[in-house]
């Protein structure tokens, strides 16, 4: 494909030779933070320049150069920064259509397509050997009971991540991430011989597609290994985007820490294109570059120091070739975030200090530049950057959930401390000083490829037990729900209902009920949280709906428990998965849980301690009550050893999934079915 809509968007953007590398090197070194809108000659420092021939080189060039300033081995293996948060980085939290925002298709472990329900198992250990990962297809009878149609074996040296149906039903396709530990070969001298894992760099992605129907077993069609790490993915019609990240293997071009500028430029005088870019196989095939320099582009301010690609592919599930195009944005990157039609990709313009993001530095002046591509059929497009004071904060896993997307605006929430909280209470709050927040809406001005800012809110969260800062900050339209560490505190009600003018509009009494808050329809909110002491074992899952159509005075309707000590939800995993569905003014809500049961007293235990599966709810949206329904129960949790509680029936692969008035529980590579209330 040719570049040259890509040119047309940043008409008039004149091209900077690799010169402004060795600039930026210079400014890196210096630790100046950059501005936006200060310096008249560069109205838009976010904005991302078209690679030219030689221009990826140069890039990795200066960022070598950088690293060993620094006293960092310029070529030694570098983790990719996004790929650190797996495929949370798409920041998609239902397995379901969601009832309020954007409705969109994304990836999962099980799906309903007419009387057919496909289910997506990752491998588990047995008694005997090893289950392998496959895709299988049963059948729905009237009754909502299943006939087994056919399964199809997946390569067990990846772990499968999701898949989606595409072609009016007739195609799955499927995405798996290589297995680090599959085909295990050393990295460096390892103090045991015996731990051996595939460096990042060198993992594989894994796309599988698949023909189904009714009735019949699925037959693979097409297979492509993509080099890198999966971070998110989106399908819209039949077209795939993947967002990927990528850390060439430098080692053989050796640069050591202190080495001068000549000798750094003599160890790479053989680094060319080829080496920096990801290769793709289609069924085996010669490997071919995953994308061309011309579709690439750079930035002089990216500071980050990781040695890394991110690509966004758009791939044509209905080709028999699988026709695909790319894009890439070399840098490190920090954050994805994939709106409906969209993808945002968030880096930093200063170098934070520290041994890792937890116990980071970052300088005074931080800023963070978000780059927009937009999805148009076969063509994924570079429309816009901009940029916004602060940083995405000290923990991997809420970097995502920093960016919104919504009615075209992106919504972003940063920190401008140097440092602040991060990781479990309370051991973190009383080591670190809370952060300030800052939340900035940006808007696509259409013109000099520029995300604008529309409005900033600065953000510092004042109890009477001193300042707090933000844990997490939960998105819904119009309103953010803004949650700080200690859960015996109220959650802040944003109101961004005017872009123009962010406000904080009130305070939300939901003390152990907010760690994952969940819009429903006519203003309601369903809490799901724990009742526990800071960092205390939670005792019971704690269940609540909130009135919230009125921000300044939010109210709680209902409450419900389920369980006792120790239970836990999916919602608390790094990528939390639920089911909503919406009947006759009511939303059902379903999400696997293991609910161990309340000790009754003293005597003998009795034999079951507990059941996992689908916990379900009732949320009327009328009145506000709150209903449990009966559990879709995948396995008993015995008193003593369960076999296989954590490796077959391991929480965080299982998934629910509502249809008609039936329940259906993805769990230990089987799919259980639950009738009726």
């Amino acid at each position: 494909m040719t570049n040259r809509r890509l040119m047309k968007k940043v008409a008039g953007m004149s091209y900077v030779s690799p010169a402004w590398l060795a600039v930026a090197t210079a400014a890196f070194v210096a630790g100046c933070g950059g501005g936006e809108g200060g310096n008249p000659q560069t109205p838009n420092e976010a904005r991302l320049q078209v690679a030219r021939s030689g221009d990826l080189v140069a890039y990795f060039k200066a960022k070598i150069a950088q690293r060993v300033a620094l006293g960092y081995p310029g070529t030694a293996i570098t983790v990719p920064t996004v790929g650190g948060l797996s495929s949370a980085g798409s920041v998609v939290t239902h397995t379901g259509a969601p009832l309020v925002g954007s409705a969109v298709e994304e990836d999962g472990f099980i799906k309903a397509e007419g009387n057919m329900l496909y289910g997506l198992h990752r491998a588990y250990a047995t008694d005997t050997g090893r289950e392998p990962p496959r895709l299988t297809a049963q059948a729905r009878a009237a009754d909502g009971s299943l006939a087994s149609v056919g399964r199809a074996t997946l390569d067990a040296k990846f772990i499968p991540q999701g898949f989606y149906v595409a072609g009016g039903g007739t195609r799955a396709a499927v995405l798996s991430q290589q297995d680090p530990y599959a085909d295990r070969q050393p990295v460096g001298a390892a103090a045991d011989a015996s731990i051996t894992v595939v460096p990042e760099y060198s993992r594989m992605l894994s796309l599988d597609l698949f023909a189904i129907n009714k009735d019949m077993a699925p037959a693979q069609l097409k297979q492509m290994r993509i080099e890198g790490l999966l971070v998110g993915s989106r399908l819209i019609g039949n077209t795939l985007y993947l967002v990927t990240t990528w850390s060439p293997d430098l080692t053989r071009f050796t640069v050591p820490a202190g080495a001068s500028a000549s000798a750094v430029q003599a160890a790479l005088k053989d680094l060319n294109t080829a080496a920096l870019i990801p290769t793709l196989r289609v069924d085996g095939g010669q490997p071919q570059p995953l994308v061309n320099e011309a579709d690439c582009l750079v930035q002089a301010g990216n500071a980050s120091l990781s040695l890394q690609l991110t690509s966004i592919t758009a791939i044509d599930l209905t080709s028999s070739s699988l026709a695909r195009t790319s894009r890439c944005l070399a840098g490190g990157s920090e954050a994805v975030h994939l709106g409906a039609r969209s993808v945002y990709v968030a880096s930093s313009r200063q170098y934070r200090y520290g041994s890792d993001v937890i116990n980071a530095v970052f300088p005074a002046d931080s800023r963070t530049d978000i780059h927009k591509f937009s999805f148009r059929g076969a063509q994924v497009d570079y429309d816009a950057s901009g940029s916004v004071d602060g940083h995405l904060g000290w923990d991997l896993r809420r970097m995502p959930s920093r960016l919104n997307e919504y009615q075209n605006d992106l919504r972003v929430l940063t920190f401008t401390g140097k440092t602040g909280q991060s990781g479990m209470p309370p051991v973190t709050i009383q080591a670190q000083q809370a952060s300030p927040a800052l939340l900035t809406v940006l808007r696509d001005s259409g013109r000099d490829n520029h995300l604008s800012p529309q409005a900033k809110l600065p953000i510092r969260l004042r109890t009477a037990r001193g300042d707090q800062q933000i844990d997490n900050l939960f998105f819904a339209g119009t309103r953010a729900y803004a949650t700080p560490f200690a859960t015996t505190e109220p959650v802040w009600v944003l109101d961004l209902a005017n872009p123009a003018n962010p406000t904080v509009a009130g305070e939300l009494a939901a003390g152990g009920h907010a760690d994952h808050l969940v819009p429903l329809p006519n203003g309601l909110l369903l809490g799901v949280g724990k009742d526990s002491a800071l960092g205390g074992v939670a005792d019971g899952i704690q269940l609540a709906v909130f009135d919230v159509r009125n921000a300044a005075q939010g109210k709680r309707l209902a409450t419900q428990a389920a369980g006792g000590r120790g239970s836990i939800t999916t919602l608390d995993s790094t990528r939390p998965v639920l089911n909503l569905q919406a009947v006759d003014g009511k939303v059902r809500v379903a999400f696997p849980a293991r609910v161990y049961q309340a000790p009754t007293g003293v005597g003998t235990p009795p034999p079951v301690r507990g059941y996992q599966g689908a916990l379900r709810l009732e949320v009327n949206t009328t009145t506000g009550a709150l209903a449990q329904r009966s559990m879709a129960v995948s396995t008993a949790i015995l008193n003593g050893d369960t076999p296989g509680l954590y490796s077959r029936f391991d929480i965080a692969n299982e998934r629910s999934l509502q249809v008609d008035n039936l329940a259906y529980q993805l769990s230990g590579g089987q799919v259980f079915a639950k009738a009726g209330d």
